[in-house]
């Protein structure tokens, strides 16, 4: 009786409250090392920490290890291999998309009642304006189609039938698809911050009172086609703030992660100040590991693990995230947070989660997907009737052209066919006892961030002594220690496969495929079982009829 009465509750619960407000902030070739919240001082993020320790680090998150098919995954929430887009990421010119059949995220909010909008980055098919974002569920895009462009020029490059063709690419697309280059100026991390900020703002006006549901993918932190690859918003103020990193790019790169975490807390200020972050639910990820060395090197660190953007080491797709929201119990007054240092989460378990978040049913609207409702856990709650879902497995990709592939069952991880070059620890350790010592107080107590949270009523912000414990738990600390002239450890190569048992080794240092074959032999079953359904990849050559100079100079649909 008493069950049936809670039920009842609960379903009015959801049906009478407003739905939340959802916010997804995406970085670009962040690493692992390059945000506070996981133990270093060497480039402080206050902002971004704010949300953090008040909400929940993800410390088993994990993505695509390149853009495109980690975006595919988070709008579908099913693994690239089943569209063909689990290689390498759309190039400008390129004549291919997600499948138009395939339902995206902003397009079941939608279906909601979210008043949905995109700013920043695409990246997932422009040939045609029907694969544009502001036709395939958001209401309005402001932003680039492409993979990146330069901060300050909004241009991009790309080499089609042997010729080097340029354009800008910025857009500015509702009912029509607009190119915006020629009205749009100035660093392009503080033009998504303006724009992002005026998307929440209009939260009310003309009696408009839909939830929002807004995406927020960052060009910082992807180097650009620069001569100074790696653009920042004032050389002066980055060698001041950050003179204690000796390395000139790393010290850039700091420089455009700042102007980001910057751009985290006025967006949360907006949402203060609007009405909306008392109901409001914040995700932050980075798409993919940074790009340490090989294409587009910008210096970034996924220290202390192997490898780099682009393969299937640790460093490659453990991602940095993190989660906050008024609406769930904070890991500092969790009692299962021995439990939260465990949970394995993948970037196609947003849709269903963020579904979920916003009182939709994913069990009964989102078919055949991936991805894992995971809001109960995430909440701090069991709503009633509602099991918390694990995750004890996940396919971490098949690259049919390439044969590198790597999948995870409970803590083992199989990986496959890796290049041994690209596996080694790179980056910066971060752990120079000459930087500045890092304020919790600050981050909890003085960012943006932390000032509007402070606002909402009833919420119980995390303290500074407690922080430091979230801090210390988040840390990593297994990396062997380099050899003074390479930098590089002699650690297991996995030309061939390798298993990791990544509770113990998050490194992946030790192989024990030959200790224990019988996983070895799961794991390769349980890719050969996505085997079975993987769609080739879908690459084709660049259309020279894509050239932006048939376009006004801007890169625009073309088909």
């Amino acid at each position: 009786m008493f069950r049936k009465i809670a039920i009842i509750l609960g379903l009015c619960t959801i049906i009478n409250s407003e739905r939340p407000h959802i916010i997804l902030i995406v970085a670009d070739d962040v690493g692992w090392n390059d945000l506070s919240f996981h133990g270093s001082d060497q480039i402080p993020t206050p902002n971004i920490d704010a949300l953090a320790y008040n909400g929940i680090i993800l410390n088993r998150h994990y993505a695509l290890p390149i853009c495109t098919p980690s975006r595919t995954a988070l709008m579908t929430g099913r693994y690239p291999i089943r569209a063909g887009m689990q290689g390498w990421p759309l190039s400008a010119g390129e004549a291919r998309s997600v499948p138009r059949d395939t339902t995206l995220m902003p397009e079941h909010f939608r279906r909601l009642g979210y008043r949905t909008g995109l700013v920043g980055k695409w990246h997932l098919g422009y040939s045609s304006e029907d694969l544009t974002p502001a036709r395939r569920g958001f209401d309005t895009f402001f932003g680039y189609y492409n993979g990146y462009i330069g901060y300050y020029d909004h241009d991009l490059s790309e080499r089609i039938d042997n010729v080097t063709v340029k354009g800008r690419d910025v857009h500015e697309d509702g009912p029509e698809v607009i190119a915006a280059a020629d009205r749009v100026s100035g660093y392009f991390t503080d033009v998504i911050t303006d724009r992002a900020v005026r998307e929440i703002r209009r939260y009310g006006r003309d009696g408009d009172r839909r939830p929002l549901f807004l995406e927020i993918a960052h060009l910082a932190g992807h180097a650009s086609e620069a001569e100074e690859s790696l653009e920042v918003r004032d050389m002066a103020e980055v060698n001041a703030t950050f003179g204690h990193i000796k390395d000139i790019k790393r010290r850039r790169y700091a420089g455009m992660i700042r102007a980001m975490d910057e751009s985290v807390g006025e967006v949360v200020r907006a949402l203060g100040e609007s009405g909306m972050l008392d109901n409001s639910v914040i995700v932050f990820l980075s798409d993919n590991g940074a790009p340490t060395v090989n294409i587009y090197p910008n210096s970034g660190s996924n220290y202390p693990f192997r490898g780099v953007k682009n393969t299937l080491w640790e460093g490659g797709v453990r991602t940095a995230a993190c989660i906050f929201s008024p609406l769930i119990v904070p890991r500092a007054m969790r009692r299962d947070v021995d439990d939260d240092d465990d949970r394995m989460m993948h970037v196609v378990d947003w849709l269903p989660t963020l579904y979920a978040a916003a009182g939709g049913d994913p069990s009964a609207d989102l078919i055949n997907i991936d991805g894992l409702d995971q809001w109960s856990w995430i909440v701090g709650r069991n709503n009633a009737g509602t099991a918390r879902r694990r995750r004890n497995s996940v396919l971490l990709n098949i690259d049919e052209k390439s044969g590198a592939e790597a999948a995870i069952i409970n803590n083992y991880k199989l990986l496959r066919r890796a290049v041994e070059s690209t596996g080694r620890f790179f980056g910066d350790s971060g752990d120079d006892q000459s930087y500045p010592t890092y304020s919790l107080d600050e981050a909890l107590l003085g960012s943006q961030a932390a000032r509007a949270i402070n606002q909402i009523d009833g919420f119980a912000r995390t303290r500074p002594s407690r922080a430091r414990e979230l801090r210390a738990r988040a840390r990593l600390a297994c990396r062997p220690p380099p050899t003074p002239t390479t930098g590089i450890i002699d650690v297991a190569n996995c030309q061939d496969s390798c298993l990791f048992d990544l509770a113990n080794d998050p490194c992946e240092t030790r192989d024990l495929s030959g200790q224990m074959p019988e996983k070895v032999e799961a794991l390769k079953q349980f890719i050969d079982g996505y085997r079975r359904v993987l769609v080739p990849q879908t690459n084709v050559p660049l259309d020279p009829n894509a050239d932006p100079k048939y376009f006004n100079g801007t890169w625009m649909p073309w088909l």
